[in-house]
């Protein structure tokens, strides 16, 4: 029997609330939410001006199952998210960790900040953003697809590890003035592991 696994994402107030997921939805929601249906829309912005959904984190939970090891956790898109929602020059950005995996550990969450219905702040804010990611770098989730996936973590879990949440993949719409208005359809987005 293969482990079994489940995607999770974190919302709320630090320390975060540990959520199952099969959806995810881009929101200016605050205190954050997983899908709050249209309440809480991310805004195409008036001329020269970039809006931003609240960030949201996505990661994997080991729940049972016979294994030895599981390791090398990826993340990726269909590659294809600027086109099919008309972005524009927006995009979706991923956070990046220069010489760690990019994921961010669980203890280090900090909530999504913004002005709720409105926007959220980048992940790489100075005063707003995650403190883990200070002094990091983003990059367009569409350049980590099937072939060429973002590697979130390479900790190597095990029936004995003390904890089985993965770090966190940390990602957030971008929307700039030449976005498309309107509805987004669904996009499925993707983790793997290697397991023995």
């Amino acid at each position: 029997m293969a482990a079994i696994v489940q995607i999770v994402g974190f919302y709320g107030p630090a320390p975060g609330t540990k959520t199952s997921l099969t959806v995810q939805r881009y929101n200016t929601a605050i205190p954050s939410q997983r899908d709050p249906g249209l309440a809480f829309p991310c805004n195409v912005p008036a001329t020269g001006l970039t809006n931003r959904s609240c960030w949201v984190y996505t990661g994997a939970e080991i729940t049972g199952g016979t294994y030895s090891q599981l390791t090398n956790w990826r993340w990726g898109t269909p590659g294809s998210i600027k086109s099919d929602w008309g972005l524009g020059s927006g995009k979706v950005q991923v956070a990046l960790k220069s010489g760690a995996d990019a994921g961010c550990p669980v203890a280090s969450y900090f909530a999504p900040t913004g002005v709720s219905s409105e926007y959220g702040y980048d992940i790489l804010d100075p005063v707003h953003g995650i403190p883990y990611y200070s002094g990091e770098s983003c990059a367009d989730a569409d350049n980590y697809t099937t072939n060429s996936p973002l590697v979130f973590d390479t900790t190597v879990y095990t029936p004995s590890s003390p904890s089985k949440i993965t770090k966190l993949v940390t990602h957030q719409l971008v929307l700039e003035d030449d976005t498309e208005f309107g509805e987004k359809a669904e996009i499925s987005n993707f983790v793997r592991w290697q397991e023995i």
